[in-house]
């Protein structure tokens, strides 16, 4: 993003995080303040698709949570789920680690071993895909995100 960036005014920036994290847009095409041969850069080197789906939602979940697997670059898969509350809020629960080091016997995920810890932009692109599915599903927002696991997500 720098290199893109080094020719640009510095407001690009700031219109960049507009449309990322304000707009929620998926394509950089839906950023139209910034210039189209910019536009057309950025999809090329830096695409804002997340990889993910949700694969179980309020059918399956009497609290109305949704939770998602996403597909990280290297190929691993997390698990993030947003939750419903009262009053229009959501909340994220995040993950902050491929698998968990711990290994607790009763667990999936600890029975499954530790692979690596997160990014911040892997933590914060759970965040944004759940964010762009409120978007279209019902125009509400995200109020509250939580680390998934009682104390491991401290061992990031």
């Amino acid at each position: 993003m720098e290199s893109i960036l080094a020719n640009e005014p510095k407001y690009r920036l700031k219109q960049i995080k507009e449309a990322i994290f304000k707009n929620l847009a998926e394509d950089w095409s839906e950023a139209t303040s910034l210039p189209p041969k910019l536009r057309k850069e950025l999809n090329e080197k830096c695409p804002l698709k997340i990889n993910g789906e949700i694969i179980q939602t309020a059918k399956n979940n009497a609290a109305g949570a949704a939770k998602a697997i996403i597909i990280l670059a290297d190929g691993l898969k997390i698990e993030s789920v947003l939750m419903p509350h009262k009053g229009e809020r959501f909340t994220v629960c995040v993950s902050s680690q491929v698998g968990c080091p711990l290994g607790c016997v009763f667990c999936a995920t600890g029975a499954s071993g530790f692979r690596r810890n997160l990014t911040a932009m892997e933590i914060t692109e759970q965040v944004l895909f759940f964010a762009r599915h409120l978007k279209k599903t019902s125009a509400k927002k995200i109020t509250n995100v939580v680390y998934m696991g009682i104390g491991e997500p401290f061992l990031n």
